[in-house]
């Protein structure tokens, strides 16, 4: 196991932030495809396309969010494994998620394809739109097992430190995807559809190279004939971890499912604004998610080792990094908005570029929250606590369904923006708590232990 990233040694600021930039490389890069996936689906289909696609893409997030929680809960494990220097351990990781990976995979796969038009409704899908997105949202869900694979063999990588070789083929997804996108939207003159092929081939093709790199690279990786068989107990240990992760990925896509299906019934133009907004505001907050990835990889091996010293020094160095890139990501919006917003949003559609800075103004200012909610999150679920983010998920749900529909019909669509952000609060205030329960039994243990 020489050659991973081995992070129960060493100045932990070192650690966590060496290990984030990678992930916010790559996250930037991510984003950096939205952005062209986007620009070409908005520059040469028209804003009704790239409404669609963002209401399928908000559709697509609620269906696969159950296996990104899943892929997650494997990672912990995974890397608690490697953290207690199991080599067995690890191995038998490995094959056990393959095997919930291909169930997870065949059952969306086959749900978002009966369920889609049914889904688009529920979400009071706009008549103009809904067309764009019903044919985005079909073709996407037979990409489902592709963007799966690829997801849990990155999750492998980042469980045993190695987020460099995550981020090249991350780059090698984003470049092949914007390629064939705009291969198959602008040239071949596919619409949506080539939007949504280029998706899946280039994760088809990503997914392959990362397995080959990845099981020949570490030998400690490849599942002896032994491994292949199905074990109760290691499948009942990543249920146990990562089932409940799967359950609050998938509540809290429910609560943007429903907060999207507010913003809709507001028109064509305002679901335009809306999905230009959000799509700025993830290019910046990339940082928080690349921030919660490491510092959840940390927490995990950390505990694996029972190094709970160590757990508690990262959980500062978070609240550093933390703040420091929320202040960053609401200086470059405030100084650099008309710009972001001109990537998806033409400068005569002043309805949509409206609806959009309304959002921003609202969410800018409690950046700082949904940073806390973020980390804290994956330090929570790393330490294999899996309950209080489930409460924190409903809680979210609620306060984004509920919330939404009541404050739209009390303020209209500046009512449903702030439902988002009272989201963050509740869910933020839920996850502290526990985070605060956890870090003082965690000191009581180094106590007996002294």
């Amino acid at each position: 196991m020489a050659s991973a990233k081995r992070m129960t040694e060493g100045s932990p600021f070192q650690l966590i932030l060496f290990f984030m930039i990678p992930f916010l490389i790559g996250n930037i890069f991510q984003q950096l495809y939205g952005i062209a996936d986007a620009a070409i689906v908005g520059q040469f289909l028209g804003v009704n396309a790239f409404a669609g696609v963002n209401v399928a893409l908000v559709a697509m997030f609620t269906l696969i969010s159950f296996s990104i929680g899943l892929g997650g809960g494997f990672t912990i494990v995974l890397a608690q494994r490697f953290g207690a220097r199991s080599k067995v351990g690890v191995r038998k990781c490995v094959t056990t998620s393959i095997y919930l990976g291909l169930f997870s995979s065949m059952l969306i796969t086959i749900a978002g394809i009966f369920l889609s038009e049914s889904i688009l409704i529920a979400m009071n899908t706009p008549t103009e739109i809904f067309d764009f997105a019903h044919e985005f949202m079909i073709l996407s869900c037979i990409g489902v097992p592709s963007l799966i694979a690829y997801n849990l063999l990155a999750g492998i990588l980042k469980g045993i430190g190695n987020s460099k070789t995550v981020l090249y083929y991350l780059i090698l997804v984003v470049i092949l995807n914007v390629g064939l996108d705009y291969f198959g939207v602008a040239i071949l003159g596919m619409g949506v559809a080539g939007a949504a092929w280029a998706t899946t081939l280039s994760q088809v093709i990503s997914s392959i190279l990362c397995g080959i790199y990845m099981f020949k690279k570490y030998e400690f990786l490849r599942p002896r004939k032994r491994d292949w068989r199905i074990s109760r107990a290691y499948i009942l240990k990543h249920i146990k971890i990562a089932l409940p992760m799967a359950i609050e990925f998938s509540v809290t896509s429910l609560g943007i499912m429903f907060l999207q299906s507010a913003v809709n019934q507001c028109g064509a133009q305002t679901v335009a604004g809306c999905s230009a907004a959000f799509k700025v505001e993830n290019i910046l907050i990339v940082s928080f998610i690349s921030l919660a990835s490491a510092v959840a990889t940390y927490t995990a091996q950390n505990l694996g080792a029972k190094k709970y010293e160590r757990i508690i020094s990262g959980v500062k160095v978070n609240l550093a990094i933390g703040m420091t890139m929320c202040f960053l990501c609401m200086a470059l919006i405030i100084v650099f908005w008309d710009q972001l917003v001109g990537l998806f949003i033409s400068s005569d559609e002043y309805a949509v570029r409206d609806a959009a800075k309304q959002y921003i103004h609202i969410a800018i200012f409690n950046y700082p929250i949904l940073c806390l909610l973020m980390t804290f999150r994956a330090i929570i679920q790393a330490l294999g606590k899996t309950f209080p983010p489930i409460v924190s998920g409903i809680s979210e749900v609620f306060v984004r369904s509920i919330g939404a529909h009541i404050l739209a019909s009390l303020f209209g669509y500046v009512g449903v923006c702030c439902s988002a952000v009272l989201s963050w609060y509740i869910a933020c205030l839920i996850i502290m708590s526990s985070y605060i329960f956890t870090i003082c039994r965690l000191k009581k243990r180094l106590k007996a232990r002294s």
